[in-house]
This record gives C-alpha cells, structure tokens and sequence, in this order.
C-alpha cells in the first residue's frame, strides 16, 4: 500500500501519459493543471466546455492550445454526459472535473453504471495522508451514496476493498462507523456493522477484515494509534457523516486529501475549493 501521495505520484509518472476529459476546465488552477500536467508526462487533455472560455483561460495562464483537443460544449449535464460516454467507448481513461457542479457528473455516472454494470454502485473514495500515520486510508461514501441500506453498504465496501486491493493493500481492514450506544437503541448503523462483519467472513466483500470495533474509541480506548493497526478503510453510515468526517481530518488533523467517485467510470472529484496542488495529485491518483 501507498504511505503518501509522493509515492503516487512518482508511480504515476512511470505510468503516464494517458488521455483524459477536462471538463468545464475554465477555470485558472484546473487549466494550470492540465498544462502542467502535460508537462510532467501525466496526461493528454481534452478539453470540454465552452470553447471561448477554455480559450480565455489559456491565454491567462499561457496554455498553448493548437496541440490540444476542445469539444465545444455549453450544457453543463450534455458535456458530462459526453465525458461519460468517451470513457465507455475507451477515448480517455478517466473524467477530471473543473468547474463544474459534480452533480451533473454523479447523474451520468449514476446512469453509465445502471446500463452497464446493474449489479454494481457508484461511490467516492476520499483518500487521506495524516500526520503520525505512515499511508493512505480512505473513507467511503461521502459523495454519492445519501443514506445506504445494506445491501447498498455491501456493494460500496466490495468496490472499495476492489480499489484497495488495486492499490496495493492486500487485506484490507475494515471499520464500520456506527454509533454504538450499548443499549436495545442502537441504530440501524451497528446492525448492518454487525451484518457486514458476518458477509466478510463469508467472503462476500472480497479478501479483506471488518474490524468487530465500530469506532475509534473501541479500537483503541489508550489513544495510541500506531499505523498498522489503523483501518485502511472506513465505511461511513451515511454522506453527512461522510463529509463531516472527511473535512475534520483536513482542518483539525491537518491532512491532505484527494477524492475519486468510482463506478464504471473514474472520476477524479476534486472539492471546488481544491487548488492547483490538490489537483495535479488527483491527477496522478487517477492514473495510479
């Protein structure tokens, strides 16, 4: 398994370059890093959006564009719909998302999936860096999933552990976050924690362990937290909990993060806020 983005990075330049959709890249750190992106050997763009502003915002940052392909495109869902579709047919490997709102991206990810794959789920995986732990854990689902069953809980850790296993982690562990109250009022969280617990073991997530504790306070009640023991996934009960979580790490616990949806497409998903070095490692990610 990965320890840190650096690591990601240099293995995605081995890797590199690969085709990918850029879309709605008008915006100046998204085309910075589609143009340093070239430049490292990480990709080739191909740029859908609004061809006067692709236009506006190369000139801006010096982004040459007679080398590089634009696919005029004004409707925000039309021109995601698009890059969903030049994945299926093998065009480019994966969709970077500019400025754009990631619903529409989520819409045609969500519609791809049901066509071509029924029997899978979208799902974004956040993966962190913190600091004292030496690799990369993820934290699943804060993007797609709103409030999962499940049977929904399943098909989001079988694609996670997939990725994981993907990414060099070969038993990933697992942990359920639920919050357990030690009474008859536990919430439908610590059943299912308890359910998929039982699935594992009949190996129905793939190789992998859930972990019988379902918070951090059961795992380790002396607050010592050594890198081994820390799970490498975390499956969240619902998206707000997902996003609350996701974004403590970043602010409280100073980490580093990067965010990918999955589906039968991969997205790299990228927060609005995310600047030019959050995206040329979601760049690098992608690729890996």
């Amino acid at each position: 398994m990965y320890r840190n983005f650096e690591e990601i990075i240099a293995k995605a330049k081995e890797i590199g370059p690969r085709k990918v959709a850029v879309l709605f890249p008008d915006d100046p750190d998204v085309m910075r890093a589609a143009r340093d992106g070239v430049k490292e050997g990480l990709i080739e763009p191909v740029l859908v959006g609004n061809r006067l502003r692709i236009e506006s915002v190369a000139n801006e940052i010096n982004l040459p564009l007679k080398d590089i392909q634009i696919l005029d495109q004004n409707d925000p869902q039309e021109a995601a719909n698009l890059c969903l579709d030049m994945v299926k047919t093998g065009k480019v490997a994966f969709v970077v998302k500019g400025n754009i709102l990631t619903t529409y991206l989520y819409r045609a990810l969500i519609q791809a999936t049901k066509q071509l794959a029924p029997d899978q789920v979208p799902c974004t995986l956040c993966f962190h860096e913190a600091p004292g732990i030496d690799k990369i854990f993820a934290i699943t689902d804060p993007g797609v999933n709103i409030l999962p069953d499940l049977t929904l809980k399943e098909m989001i850790l079988v694609k996670a552990v997939n990725i994981l296993h993907g990414l060099g982690c070969g038993r990933p562990k697992v942990m359920v976050l639920a919050a357990y109250h030690g009474n008859e009022s536990n919430p439908s969280s610590v059943r299912d924690a308890v359910a998929l617990k039982q699935l594992a073991g009949e190996g129905r997530l793939g190789k992998c362990e859930v972990l019988t504790a379902q918070n951090l306070y059961q795992a380790f009640p002396d607050r010592n937290v050594q890198t081994e023991d820390l799970p490498d996934i975390f499956l969240v009960p619902n998206i707000e909990t997902g996003n609350i979580l996701v974004k403590s790490i970043d602010h409280i616990a100073l980490g580093n993060r990067q965010g990918m949806t999955f589906g039968t497409a991969v997205l790299s998903t990228p927060s609005r806020s995310d600047g030019y070095e959050v995206r040329m490692t979601n760049l690098a990610l992608g690729l890996v």
